[in-house]
């Protein structure tokens, strides 16, 4: 694999979406030009150190702390993710990995790694053979190797084939997303006292990431982190 990647660059390496210059797909310089999100609560959107979430905020979603990189509303940063997503340029979510890698060791300072698990939001089984990966693991899998927090994809099921949350409206959304997803019971008793790291590319409502927490609450999970390129 690695003489593949190293094959790749050379005779087609990356470049970047926004400046054209080799060797990423987002350059550092044009990520900094992007609007990135200040730190604030994801849900009433005032400012909030270390982007945690207000606990007025908290009563109903059990997430403790979402991060976002940047908005989905730039072009480019929108381009690069659906290239990622639906057009297998996989190799896009690596760059965006590194960039929620350090931002994520940023704000995570005083939490032991080994209290620590990346578990990236399940695909259904059936979705996920048709587009050959899920690129939430793939983010996860990457965010492991730069921070050395361990990743998990197989704890978390999606059990059933839900609509997308984008294509229905709001009211419908929270019914859709019921029992849709499972932690096999073989990994329940690991969750206790955990601090877990959700990991997706784009968050909306948060609903999907909602019903998610709630579940692994259940579970005795300690403390829940959402990470995420990007947000509306």
């Amino acid at each position: 694999m690695k003489f593949i990647k190293i094959l790749k660059d050379i005779f087609a390496p990356k470049k970047c979406y926004s400046c054209w210059k080799e060797w990423h797909f987002l350059c550092l310089s044009c990520l900094q030009k992007c609007d990135n999100f200040d730190e604030s609560c994801f849900f009433c959107k005032n400012p909030s150190m270390n982007f945690e979430i207000h606990e007025d905020c908290k009563k109903e979603s059990n997430i403790d702390q979402i991060i976002v990189l940047t908005h989905y509303k730039n072009s480019v940063i929108k381009k690069l993710i659906k290239d990622a997503k639906f057009y297998k340029k996989k190799d896009i979510l690596e760059d965006f990995s590194f960039y929620l890698s350090k931002l994520l060791l940023k704000y995570q300072k005083n939490i032991k790694k080994s209290d620590q698990l990346l578990i990236p939001v399940p695909m259904y089984f059936l979705r996920k053979w048709k587009r050959w990966y899920n690129q939430s693991e793939i983010l996860s899998d990457n965010i492991s190797k730069f921070t050395k927090i361990l990743s998990r994809s197989d704890i978390l099921v999606r059990k059933r084939n839900t609509i997308q949350q984008s294509k229905i409206w709001m009211k419908q959304r929270q019914n859709n997303l019921v029992w849709a997803f499972w932690v096999k019971n073989k990994f329940q008793d690991i969750l206790r006292w955990k601090h877990i790291i959700l990991v997706d590319d784009v968050i909306s409502t948060g609903s999907t990431l909602i019903e998610i927490a709630n579940l692994l609450k259940k579970y005795g999970v300690w403390k829940i982190t959402v990470i995420v390129i990007a947000s509306d």
